[in-house]
């Protein structure tokens, strides 16, 4: 099996964005999720885990406050399967910035 990290980024709108899908043939594991409010004001966001062998969304965290110019880190490990993806909101346009490290581990289809 073979493996690749990987680290993707996205700015936040006020709308569900996804921020990372697991690619074809992929399995992978969320390695560490940085959130940083860009602004000086207070800002709120939102995480989503799909889940796309069962077609759900399970809320990582919903409305959490981020300081004004602050930065959380989240290390705990999430695994994700092929055609999962995390997903997320800010309360306002340009002002929170995620960036999720990940390793990817190819998984060859059987025929």
């Amino acid at each position: 099996m073979s493996t690749k990290n990987r680290t993707v980024a996205l700015e936040l709108g006020t709308s569900n964005s996804d921020i990372y899908t697991v690619p074809n043939n992929y399995e992978t594991q969320v390695k560490s999720i940085f959130i940083s409010n860009l602004t000086g004001n207070q800002v709120t966001f939102s995480l989503d885990w799909y889940d796309s062998s069962t077609t759900t969304y399970y809320t990582i965290t919903e409305a959490t406050k981020l300081l004004p110019n602050a930065i959380i880190q989240i290390t705990e490990s999430l695994w994700l399967e092929e055609a999962d993806k995390i997903r997320g909101l800010a309360s306002a346009t340009s002002s929170v910035s995620i960036s999720i490290n990940v390793e990817e581990a190819y998984i060859p289809r059987q025929i």
